[in-house]
């Protein structure tokens, strides 16, 4: 719907400057044309008495915002503007002006290229004043607003599905084929998960499980080798009993890709809705074994080293209880990369730490004030250079950003690959920001950290020093390696 409220003369001076309103509504329910008259009386007396603007008029529509070309008022606006009826635009909001972000930017161009200034006044932005970069900015922020409000409306649908059970599965599960959309039993799969909960409910462990597979020659659902988690991840599987429960999963806009839901989201359960390949008696049962089997926080045995422990190839060291304690990597009863590394017992792991910390004790002075004085020195070293280099590249980033976001907006590149180049630049941005506050600040905290160090290691209780200076250890079960506050590492054989 079409309205143009024409209150200009014919014999304005070419001095003035002619403004012109613009205002949408979404529906023609009464309360939203009490408010276009309401605008438009807002605009006429706004202007009614300035002896340096003519108002032009007020364009109306009563209409979607999503389609520019769908709405009459607006292109005859845009018409106006390039014959040079019109110098500037007003209108409350962005949002009423267009929700399609490369449309509008393209009109902010065009009209700007014609010499016509447009007013958001809701969103304080008038592009008489700003630059284009400003704009680009601007709409980037709105784009990425957009992509959220797609998303959540995407999101939306996909959980309306769930709870109706009409959402498909995307991922087809172990001893499962998709034909025509649905999910079929495939039965030589099937025969291995049947295996897999006969021997788990007989009493075998999963890792002898798949130890087993792995022996017949049986390829994984990845088509590699079995291991413990592969088989606890089949033995917890819903739709194996023709059950689905959607929602395990659920992702933040712009956040982490998956987390698990723990009751931050819906959850919803399907029953009956799949072909079953064990009975339900048997799940619930391996349910059970599963809780009994698992080892509560209460078995675990407490060390001062714990959590700070690492393995050379990566994984953690343990301590495991029994006869006596022992530390071993957790890798060391993997089925597809087992860890060689050696076990130790936790006397020969506090031995080792005393014997450290007894050398620090009588040398402290020696080993750690000369450090202090020279990162003292250090401090007085002019970083300006490397800064200044950071800088400027930061400054090339936020360039490079901006002329994306105009390929975009000129319809160069797709929107997945702004998004891709995006996270790029973001990437080295937060990598440089971190490496300018590396070098405005390591002297300082270095400097910290070894007076602390040296303070704690004369006068603090042995049985607090490894929570107080140790910051990790790497073994490889014939040697330690303590790395202590201030970044000081030291190496010590275990014999």
């Amino acid at each position: 719907m079409k309205k143009v409220l024409e209150v200009v003369s014919d014999n304005h001076g070419n001095e003035k400057t002619r403004v012109a309103a613009y205002c949408r509504v979404s529906t023609g329910k009464n309360e939203q044309k009490n408010s276009v008259q309401t605008q438009q009386a807002y605009f006429e007396n706004k202007y009614k008495h300035s002896s340096d603007i003519v108002f032009v008029g007020v364009y109306t529509d009563i209409a979607s915002g999503t389609s520019m070309d769908s709405r009459e008022g607006f292109q005859k606006l845009i018409e106006d503007c390039r014959a040079g009826r019109i110098d500037r635009v007003e209108t409350k909001s962005i949002s009423r002006f267009a929700r399609n972000i490369q449309d509008c930017l393209y009109t902010l161009r065009e009209l700007k290229r014609i010499g016509v200034t447009v007013l958001f006044e809701d969103n304080g932005i008038d592009t008489e004043r700003i630059s284009d970069e400003i704009i680009i900015a601007v709409m980037d922020g709105l784009a990425q607003e957009e992509s959220a409000s797609i998303s959540r409306n995407t999101k939306w649908a996909i959980s309306s599905r769930m709870a109706n059970g009409t959402l498909g599965i995307a991922r087809v599960p172990y001893g499962f084929v998709k034909i025509n959309g649905q999910l079929v039993i495939d039965e030589e799969r099937a025969e291995v998960v049947r295996r897999i909960y006969e021997e788990y409910l007989s009493g075998l462990g999963a890792k002898k499980i798949a130890a087993g597979l792995n022996r017949d020659m049986i390829p994984s659902p990845t088509g590699g080798v079995w291991n413990n988690i592969t088989v606890f991840k089949i033995l917890k599987q819903e739709k194996y009993i023709g059950d689905i429960r959607w929602q395990k999963t659920y992702s933040e806009f712009m956040g982490k890709k998956y987390q698990i839901n723990r009751g931050q989201r819906n959850s919803y359960y399907i029953r009956d809705c799949l072909p079953a390949i064990i009975s339900r008696d048997d799940f619930v049962i391996a349910q059970r074994l599963r809780e009994t089997n698992t080892r509560h926080p209460k078995n675990i045995v407490n060390s001062s080293f714990r959590g700070k422990t690492r393995c050379v190839c990566g994984r953690s060291y343990c301590l495991r209880s029994g006869n006596k304690m022992i530390w071993e990597c957790t890798g060391r009863y993997d089925l597809v990369r087992p860890c060689a590394s050696k076990s130790f017992s936790d006397a020969e792991y506090q031995r080792v730490w005393r014997r450290m910390c007894r050398k620090f004790q009588q040398y402290a002075d020696e080993i750690i004030l000369p450090c202090i004085e020279l990162l003292a020195l250090l401090e007085n070293v002019s970083t300006d250079n490397q800064l200044s280099d950071i800088y400027m590249q930061l400054d090339e980033l936020t360039n490079r950003r901006f002329a994306l976001c105009s390929l975009y907006y000129d319809g160069c590149i797709t929107y997945e690959r702004l998004i891709k180049l995006r996270n790029e630049i973001d990437h080295e941005t937060d990598a440089l920001e971190r490496k300018a506050a590396y070098l405005q600040n390591m002297s300082n905290d270095a400097i910290s950290e070894l007076d602390r160090l040296h303070k704690h290691i004369i006068s603090a209780p042995d049985n607090e020093l490894p929570e107080l200076i140790l910051m990790s250890a790497v073994s490889d079960g014939t040697m330690i390696q303590f790395e202590l506050l201030g970044g000081i590492k030291v190496k010590e054989n275990l014999t």
